[in-house]
């Protein structure tokens, strides 16, 4: 087969199936040798804040992990005060709840940063469910923040199109 510049065109298809088959291929192994790596992510930005004595909790976003089995909020801590913060703190906030419709579950770890002016930012994991219902509503809530107690309570849906 010529082209218009008279010069033979090559049968690219087969290669190109070739090419996406190879592709497909390497994705699918990703997947399963490293699942870490897939994990879904909420779209939503923002879930909500919540504001007592001075310091704003807002929760930023939620991944789902470990195939649906864990949980990472992404939060951003700001305080109208300068408090200082143990260095050597494992939380920022005192016994944080985490609740999926009316059933608690466990927080495993919680690591944050400084990042400016009374300004932090961190992710809190937790174990979830095997059983969950369909977009269910989850609420986070904690009695004390940066030492300071209050009442910090924010509600968002967890998409179940995310895990």
């Amino acid at each position: 087969m010529k082209n218009k510049d008279g010069g033979k065109m090559r049968n690219l298809t087969k290669y190109t199936v070739r090419f996406r088959a190879i592709a497909f291929f390497l994705c699918l192994l990703i997947g399963f040798a490293f699942p870490a790596l897939t994990r879904a992510e909420s779209l939503n930005q923002g879930l909500g804040s919540a504001e007592d004595n001075g310091i704003k909790l807002t929760l930023n976003g939620y991944s789902i992990v470990n195939h649906g089995h864990t949980i990472r909020l992404n939060y951003t801590i700001h305080s109208n005060s300068n408090i200082q913060v143990d260095p050597y703190a494992k939380s920022l906030m005192s016994s944080p709840h985490i609740w999926i419709e009316h059933t608690l579950v466990r927080e495993n770890s919680d690591t944050f940063k400084k990042v400016g002016n009374n300004l932090y930012k961190g992710t809190i994991e937790a174990q979830l469910h095997q059983y969950r219902p369909e977009n269910p509503h989850m609420t986070f809530k904690t009695h004390g923040i940066l030492n300071q107690k209050g009442q910090w309570t924010i509600r968002f849906i967890l998409n179940n199109a995310d895990y």
